[in-house]
């Protein structure tokens, strides 16, 4: 995240984490820092939460966390949220995004952080307006990559929503798992593969944390190795429920950080006039827009024009009261 200062710090290789939760089942993540002087600890301003979107994994950040982090040190972690990347699959098959939220304050907890900033892409920053709505005393920053607050659905529409999604689990009872016979397949599949394609080398960064080895047993009855995802697979149907507009706009409206929203221009624009639509339910902060030009992983695919806004707006943010931590 160059900002165009000079700088000692430079970025370590993250470490593997893991964090049990209370539930059972385990958080896996990846936690960057930059390289200094080691008794200088970030400030709780530069000390971030990172979600990844929906399918996708803590790899989401890594081209992101290897531009230059600024000025100071600053410390991620990016979490593979449950059922996906590396971590564990739910017991109770429940992936509202407010489970996110309640692992995500276990992990802070075991982290030791009293204070820290977020930053989420996709259903990650849906999820990070979730946290920082509910938490709004403890979180300094948020970060949104490309996404607007959570997607919302009419109360009226959720009975057929909730049909069809016993409909889909019923019918993935008997489907086969994806496989894929080489790594490279898997790529190319991912790259072109749900509603937002992405740049194969991209796609690379994602896959190598999101599949694992699989045997199938052809029509002839030979074996063949292979790849299939790791990602849960109740993940893939239709949700049990979906959220109300009044629902996203009770947690977004007690938000009282500073908030970023960064903007991929050659995509889902849309999504510009719904911020601009919520940014009236931020009575108690204030939110700047930055549209850049790209598609929906823009900050993967121009990972230094998105580096270099966040870090500008984050030091413009020091003279805040909220973020002078």
């Amino acid at each position: 995240m160059s900002v165009g200062t000079s700088s000692s710090f430079s970025t370590e290789l993250p470490e593997e984490r893991s964090f049990p939760m209370r539930n059972g089942i385990i958080l896996k993540a990846r936690h960057w820092r930059t390289h200094g002087d080691k008794n200088v600890q970030p400030r709780d301003c530069r000390r971030f939460l990172a979600f990844h979107g929906f399918l996708d994994n803590a790899g989401s950040f890594d081209v992101l966390m290897l531009q230059q982090l600024g000025p100071e040190p600053v410390e991620i972690v990016a979490l593979d949220l449950a059922g996906h990347g590396q971590s564990s699959h739910r017991t109770t098959e429940d992936y509202a995004l407010w489970r996110y939220v309640e692992d995500a304050d276990q992990v802070v907890e075991q982290l030791g952080w009293q204070k820290h900033a977020i930053i989420g892409h996709s259903m990650g920053g849906a999820v990070s307006t979730i946290y920082a709505g509910l938490f709004e005393s403890r979180v300094t920053l948020c970060v949104l990559l490309d996404n607007p607050g959570p997607l919302t659905r009419d109360v009226e529409d959720q009975p057929q929503h909730l049909l069809e999604h016993i409909t889909d689990k019923r019918r993935l009872a008997t489907k086969r798992p994806a496989f894929h016979p080489t790594i490279d397949a898997a790529c190319k599949a991912r790259s072109q593969g749900g509603a937002h394609n992405i740049l194969p080398e991209f796609a690379r960064l994602l896959v190598q944390r999101g599949i694992g080895p699989m045997e199938r047993v052809m029509d002839d009855g030979t074996v063949v190795q292979g790849w299939t995802w790791t990602t849960d697979r109740l993940l893939t149907i239709r949700s049990a429920q979906s959220l109300s507009e009044s629902y996203a706009k009770a947690f977004m409206g007690r938000i009282c950080c500073p908030i970023l929203s960064v903007l991929a221009k050659n995509d889902d624009y849309w999504m510009k006039e719904l911020m601009e639509a919520r940014a009236k339910w931020l009575k108690k902060t204030e939110l700047t827009i930055v549209s850049v030009p790209g598609f929906h992983h823009v900050h993967m695919e121009d990972a230094p024009r998105v580096a270099d806004i966040v870090c500008r707006w984050i030091q413009e943010q020091d003279q805040r009261q909220n973020a002078k931590l």
